[in-house]
């Protein structure tokens, strides 16, 4: 898997999860950042870490 790092904008072929963002409409995106850039991110919350959606 590749993905682009959020920090240098360059593809890694080592992408660290970093973040997620919840959408209104379809499934969230997660935010990826290369291996050097990892640990300037405070992680979370990632995919497993948000609640269930209630639905009404």
């Amino acid at each position: 898997m590749t993905a682009v790092c959020l920090l240098c904008t360059r593809e890694t072929v080592a992408p660290v999860a970093v973040g997620y963002i919840e959408r209104a409409s379809g499934p969230g995106v997660t935010i990826y950042a290369c291996p050097d850039h990892a640990p300037d991110f405070i992680p979370g919350p990632l995919p497993a870490e948000m609640p269930p959606l209630r639905r009404a």
